[in-house]
């Protein structure tokens, strides 16, 4: 619980399925509470649901990550339809409100997450790092360090074309095609982007697809007993290698390459065994650039409430088309 006579701050983590919320105060989380994002009808009733689980009363600050682009402190969920706007929370919250993108937070968590899976690569560098995150959508952010604290580069790198890296991809694309204006990344690494990998293998197979949720496919996807569920599983994870070796390569992320969201760390030995780590390397002419690279699978709880904890306590250059504060 809070400290007696500290602040007290309030920390979101909100995406189209779960709106995480916790306390932070000394530096520390001290409570944190999980939601439907969907049991809300509109931010202010989702504010009041925390506030009910939480218990908090008077705030000393906020920080709020949305699981999608922020312009001048206002921001929407992609996949939802909630919208945050840092002043009106801020009138509501009696506090300063700095409203974020999620994959900004996770991003600033980086530097000090304790659960960390490393996949290949030699040891960590300095330079950038870049963190990807299959969830309900497929977030992306770079973190860059300098004398004047840390920088997050936002990025809406998950609605960017999908890249086929194998004919058997080349023939999934060439299907979705058939269903999607396009066809993106997140639409192949998401919880609906495994609905539509499984749609596309059943076409595939020649078997007619069923109604199938992306919780059947990983349950049913990580032994051999249902087959295209388990073909399924190895489309994702390869695509998944080929999206972060680009995201690698576009940015020069010899600080590493980080994989968080909903979906990877529910997966962790078959994200090991898979060909996630030698699609990331498979990068042509410089596939032994790639090869130093390092992989890891974040297993820490609520990172993106991590990286809102320490945007309030560093100093960050947060960059105006990404955050902007709102006022009391």
């Amino acid at each position: 619980m809070p400290v007696m006579g500290s602040p007290v701050f309030l920390l979101a983590d909100i995406g189209a399925t779960n709106a995480r919320f916790a306390l932070g105060c000394g530096g520390s989380l001290v409570k944190t509470a999980s939601l439907p994002t969907s049991r809300a009808g509109n931010v202010l009733e989702l504010v009041e649901m925390a506030r009910g689980e939480l218990g908090f009363d008077a705030l000393a600050g906020s920080v709020i990550a949305v699981a999608g682009p922020v312009h001048n402190g206002r921001g929407a969920i992609t996949n939802g339809t909630l919208e945050f706007d840092g002043a009106t929370l801020g009138t509501l919250l009696n506090c300063r409100v700095t409203v974020v993108n999620d994959f900004h937070a996770i991003a600033r968590s980086l530097p000090v997450l304790k659960r960390l899976r490393k996949i290949g690569g030699r040891q960590q560098r300095t330079g950038p790092k870049a963190v990807v995150g299959p969830g309900s959508g497929l977030g992306m952010a770079v973190l860059m360090g300098g004398s004047n604290g840390w920088l997050v580069l936002p990025s809406e790198g998950g609605h960017a074309d999908m890249a086929p890296g194998t004919p058997l991809e080349q023939e999934v694309l060439r299907i979705l095609l058939d269903e999607h204006e396009q066809v993106s990344w997140e639409t192949v690494l998401s919880g609906p982007g495994l609905v539509n990998l499984s749609r596309a293998v059943c076409v595939l197979w020649g078997t007619t697809p069923q109604e199938v949720t992306p919780e059947w496919i990983t349950r049913s996807g990580v032994g051999a007993a249902e087959p295209i569920c388990h073909q399924v599983l190895e489309l994702f994870f390869g695509i998944l290698g080929g999206a972060a070796g680009n995201l690698a390569l576009t940015v020069c992320a010899q600080g590493g390459v980080y994989i968080g969201g909903g979906i990877v760390p529910r997966l962790e030995e078959f994200a090991v065994t898979s060909s996630l780590r030698r699609r990331f390397d498979e990068r042509g002419t410089l596939g032994d650039y790639a090869e130093q690279i390092p992989l890891y699978l974040i297993l820490d709880e609520n990172p993106g409430l991590v990286g809102a904890l320490q945007i309030l306590a560093g100093a960050d250059m947060i960059t105006n088309t990404d955050a902007m504060d709102g006022g009391r």
